[in-house]
């Protein structure tokens, strides 16, 4: 018998085409796959009129946001399916924001930097099961409550079903949530998962919601538990009247109350009511709001609490400002970090031409200013911002917001301007 010698290089070269012979094609694994995401690009500068400076001489900062977020859907058969969802964000500075210096005023640090190191990430990754209209996933997903703002990713199950015409019913339950500040607006969700302060609660978040549509009228339910921090119970009615075709009338109101279920945290409660027109293109709503918390300075029993009525940003719920609740005071304006008594009237208009947008806002009231650490400064905000629809897949917005807070002869203000583009697809 003959024995014939093959090199090693051989046997991979055979190994590799044996592999090539039994993948399945491109064509036919991608053939059932959806692609959906989307590109934006953000410059946003604030300018902060306050007596501490450790920005090289200049109360600016400035950055520039890179984000970039894609969802692969492949169905697996007619009940089964699953989602990965990849996100790169990094952020480049702007203005010399990255000098910094020591006790001394000494320079410690360069100047801006180019982020080029970040990398994609795993933003999304469940299994789905659909059965008629109810539909189950479990994995990393995007919690979406009435609470945050539609970008915090948590870890659990939750079901959705719309088996009733015009209703929609969620039910879910998360043991981990997210903590990256690419997401993370205001200081509730990084002192739940990124501190020791809650470190005797299970925090899981279970949650409860219907959402229901019948014109003209509209309404959403929502029960979220943190557990052993508090519970959050939340309703929003609204009314939407198209008189013709080029006249309609609105109303909405939303109520909020945080019962708390840890010695560290303060009852809060929120309302809004808001009322608004649309007439041939231009639009004007005008409205009043309060929260308040248990947990003023001349509390002695509460001071120092935490109270919240939301979970991240603002939720849902209603925020005619850019900053004021807000960014402002270093994120900590949000309603997720309520402190005393604030209440707040507020009027925003808008204009509609083709592919252009054009609106604007004033709000005032009083309210906790965290930057002049008091309770019951007056505070307001006026805004002016314009749109461009390229396309439908591709937006430009751009915005500058002036707020202001003043009590006791002190005086914080912030502005900022902020320019978007982005495209979805």
């Amino acid at each position: 018998m003959k024995i014939t010698k093959v090199s090693l290089a051989a046997l991979v070269a055979l190994g590799a085409f044996s592999s090539v012979a039994s993948a399945t094609p491109l064509e036919e694994a991608i053939k059932n796959v959806d692609l959906s995401g989307f590109a934006r690009y953000r410059y946003t500068n604030d300018n902060r009129d306050r007596k501490a400076d450790t920005k090289a001489g200049t109360n600016d900062t400035a950055g520039h946001a890179f984000r970039m977020q894609t969802s692969f859907k492949a169905a697996i058969d007619d009940n089964f399916f699953g989602v990965l969802t990849l996100r790169y964000a990094a952020t480049d500075g702007s203005g010399d924001n990255n000098e910094k210096r020591d006790a001394n005023g000494e320079i410690i640090d360069g100047t801006d930097k180019t982020n080029t190191t970040n990398s994609f990430g795993v933003y999304e990754m469940y299994l789905g099961y659909k059965v008629s209209n109810t539909t189950i996933t479990a994995g990393k997903q995007l919690i979406k409550t009435f609470y945050d703002d539609g970008d915090i990713a948590g870890t659990g199950l939750k079901a959705v079903s719309t088996d009733v015409s015009g209703l929609t019913l969620t039910a879910a339950a998360y043991d981990a949530l997210e903590d990256s500040t690419n997401e993370i607006d205001g200081p509730f969700l990084t002192t739940v998962t990124n501190s020791a302060t809650f470190h005797d609660a299970p925090a899981n978040l279970y949650y409860l919601g219907a959402v229901g549509s019948y014109d003209p009228v509209s309404f959403k339910v929502a029960i979220a538990n943190l557990q052993e921090i508090a519970t959050l119970y939340g309703a929003e009615a609204a009314f939407s009247f198209n008189v013709t075709d080029d006249i309609n009338l609105n109303l909405k109101g939303q109520y909020v109350y945080s019962d708390s279920d840890h010695k560290k945290v303060a009852d809060a409660d929120f309302w809004a009511v808001q009322a608004g027109t649309k007439l041939f293109g231009a639009k004007f709503n005008a409205g009043y709001l309060e929260f308040d918390a248990k947990n003023k300075d001349n509390d002695a029993r509460n001071s120092g609490k935490i109270a919240f009525t939301s979970i991240d940003a603002n939720g849902q719920l209603i925020n005619p400002a850019k900053i004021l609740n807000g960014a402002m005071s270093g994120s900590k304006q949000f309603y997720n970090n309520i402190k005393g008594d604030n209440d707040y009237w507020f009027v925003n208009t808008g204009y509609d031409i083709d592919k252009f947008g054009l609106g604007a806002g004033y709000t005032q009231g009083k309210g906790t200013s965290y930057a002049l650490n008091k309770e019951r400064a007056k505070r307001n905000e006026w805004y002016a911002q314009a749109s461009y629809k390229y396309s439908k897949k591709l937006n430009f917005l751009t915005w500058y917001a002036a707020a202001k807070d003043k009590k006791d002869g002190e005086s914080f203000k912030q502005n900022r301007i902020r320019f978007e583009a982005k495209y979805s697809f």
